[in-house]
């Protein structure tokens, strides 16, 4: 919850990276929140009004991702939205004459991105969505202690540099403070 604040506030695309890991989280504790009070919550160090903060966070996800039927896997609705969103702000500036960097930066990344596109199951509904599964799934498979390749490590890397890119945008656009 903490966390998950700060991200959402500073870095959109880290936010969503951190809300999977969360809903991988609560499904890993089986949606149970006795499960989830005593692998997860226990181990803040935070006074009792703060961890009960924390517990309704939780509990309230764990409805939502029950209410959504995404009990074995998915993502919110509201990430969904969320990554849209992100989308839409990529595209717009992929059409503004004043977002040249933002640009050069993107097709960096789209020779990557058509590599990944054929290998990527479900297929992402767009371009963001694919660079954070790629993001996430790299993430995956590092705490499973499996190997990535120099070029998926590459792709990585430029996938990386472009949605750091797009958050800062995304941060400026929720200001009021991005001009296109």
């Amino acid at each position: 919850m903490i966390v998950a604040k700060h991200k959402k506030q500073n870095d959109i695309a880290g936010y969503v990276l951190y809300m999977w890991q969360i809903e991988d989280i609560i499904r890993a504790n089986d949606l149970d929140m006795l499960k989830i009070e005593k692998n997860i919550i226990s181990q803040y160090e935070q006074p009792d009004d703060v961890k009960k903060q924390i517990y309704d966070w939780y509990e309230n996800l764990t409805l939502m991702m029950k209410n959504e039927k995404k009990e074995k896997s998915g993502h919110l609705q509201v990430l969904i939205n969320t990554v849209d969103d992100m989308n839409h702000l990529h595209i717009r500036l992929m059409n503004s004459p004043k977002e040249i960097a933002y640009q050069h930066q993107f097709m960096k990344a789209v020779p990557h991105i058509k590599e990944l596109e054929k290998k990527m199951q479900p297929s992402p509904k767009h371009d963001i969505e694919l660079m954070l599964a790629a993001l996430y799934n790299a993430f995956a498979l590092k705490l499973q202690g499996k190997d990535i390749t120099n070029a998926t490590k590459e792709a990585l890397t430029v996938f990386g540099k472009s949605l750091s890119m797009l958050s800062a945008k995304y941060r400026e656009d929720q200001k009021g403070d991005l001009n296109l």
